[in-house]
């Protein structure tokens, strides 16, 4: 069959692709060679922040501040929480993925895709011509080549959200988002949890003071945090041995979450003439656009910030383009969010990123959670907003350290798309007794010593 846009890939960039399609009344299809849904619903933000939130759930039931409230935490069927977990998956993937597509008119083809030339794609033995050609294969977990590794055939972040039982204790190695939330919610269930991280800082990429803050708050939960640690081989009999510079650290089960990389084997890209990057990702242009104007790619695949958000947002804007548009995707305020408790969420330049790019002519405030009345109220001061603008008082960034501190900051990713200043923020009114209120306390902390206003001031 012929098609105005062909898309391969089910997850988030190849649906939304397929939504945006089907909405301009283009004729696409999705082609899919494994499992529906692709990483985020099936072994990424859905799964996970299930598992992070049944940990936090059992951990409050034995650790919380109000005094008179008698509650304890009796035990954990890891099995039951999976179970629901599953069910939930499961659940999403067809009426979020599979429904959606066939509500939208765009058919699912399974096969594994592959290019026999620049035009034609085979699928399980059928060709399939296109105008358009879309990549959304996303990526996959992948290891380091540590000696021993491979070998001793660890846990990526896959296994560890479906596992046949709860490990007594785990290892995890690299403490990037994924690791480090996942290593809360074992350690919340009753696992010894022992992290290696190589660079001096839990979340290399985030904020400095406000990673060590989180990496003190992990450890006083139980966490063993080791950072600046290089692994040097790894072994297993009937445990994980793993050696470093510093010593021997066992356990129990080993979790690898050092990266992802794209998934393209298969493809035949050579075929299509599609080049590929240093790191195996598909090279595009900043409308999307491969090395054969006809096609496409967006999400993972296509080495963008491994986001799922942004896996949406850039098949909407490949599928557009595709289909005749010039639109560049825009990267300019990516929000991420680290989902531990407290949850670590930034968006635009760190304090030191800031510095290496204007040096002196910035400024920087600080709130400390205790100076903010949403948490003097819940008895949860854990935390600090960190503020950062240029010399006009323009808003390069926003880090939050804070329960639920995702979830208040849209605000600062407004600010940075739209170039506000921070007296904008201050002069926005902010409900009284959110977390969103520390955006305007933080940007007033600027001019004004914050501990010295009223409460509602």
């Amino acid at each position: 069959m012929s098609y105005d846009l062909l898309i391969i890939g089910s997850g988030s960039a190849g649906v939304a692709a397929a939504l945006e399609a089907a909405s301009k009344g283009a004729k696409a299809a999705v082609i899919e060679g494994g499992v529906l849904g692709g990483t985020c619903v099936n072994v990424g933000c859905v799964p996970s922040k299930a598992l992070l939130r049944a940990a936090e759930a059992f951990h409050k039931a034995g650790h919380h501040p109000f005094r008179g409230i008698r509650t304890q935490a009796e035990r954990v069927e890891l099995e039951q929480v999976i179970e629901q977990k599953d069910a939930l998956v499961r659940s999403l993937r067809q009426e979020k993925y599979a429904e959606v597509l066939e509500a939208a008119g765009a058919p699912l083809i399974r096969g594994q895709a592959r290019f026999l030339d620049g035009e034609t794609l085979e699928v399980n033995g059928q060709v399939h011509k296109a105008q358009r050609y879309l990549l959304a294969t996303g990526a996959s977990a992948t290891l380091p080549p540590i000696p021993g590794l491979a070998d001793s055939k660890p846990w990526t972040y896959p296994e560890a959200l479906s596992p046949d039982r709860q490990p007594q204790n785990l290892l995890v190695i690299g403490v990037g988002a994924i690791g480090l939330e996942i290593a809360q919610a074992y350690a919340r269930l009753g696992t010894e949890v022992t992290v290696l991280e190589a660079t001096p800082y839990l979340l290399p990429s985030e904020d400095p003071e406000l990673s060590t803050m989180l990496r003190g708050y992990l450890e006083a939960e139980g966490l063993s945090v080791h950072t600046g640690v290089r692994v040097e081989r790894v072994e297993r009999d009937s445990e994980f041995r793993v050696h470093t510079e510093g010593g021997v650290f066992r356990a129990e089960r080993l979790l690898v979450a050092t990266g992802r990389k794209p998934r393209t084997g298969g493809l035949e890209l050579e075929a299509a003439g599609v080049g590929l990057g240093p790191r195996g990702e598909i090279q595009v242009d900043a409308h999307l656009k491969t090395s054969n104007p006809r096609v496409f790619a967006a999400g993972d695949a296509a080495g963008l910030p491994q986001y799922v958000y942004v896996a949406a947002q850039s098949g909407r804007v490949a599928a557009r383009n595709a289909l005749g548009g010039e639109e560049a995707l825009d990267l300019q305020a990516v929000p991420r969010v680290t989902f531990t408790d407290p949850a670590l969420a930034t968006v635009g330049l760190t304090e030191e990123e800031a510095r290496k790019r204007y040096g002196s002519g910035i400024r920087v405030a600080r709130l400390p959670l205790d100076q903010l009345p949403k948490a003097l109220a819940q008895h949860d001061p854990r935390g600090m907003f960190k503020l950062v603008v240029d010399t006009e008082g323009g808003v390069l960034g926003l880090s939050i350290l804070a329960p639920e501190a995702g979830d208040a900051l849209q605000e600062a990713v407004l600010a940075v798309k739209f170039g506000l200043n921070y007296r904008d923020l201050i002069d926005t009114f902010h409900p009284y007794l959110t977390l969103a209120e520390g955006i305007r306390l933080v940007a007033q902390a600027l001019d004004t010593e914050v501990g010295r206003l009223s409460c509602c001031a």
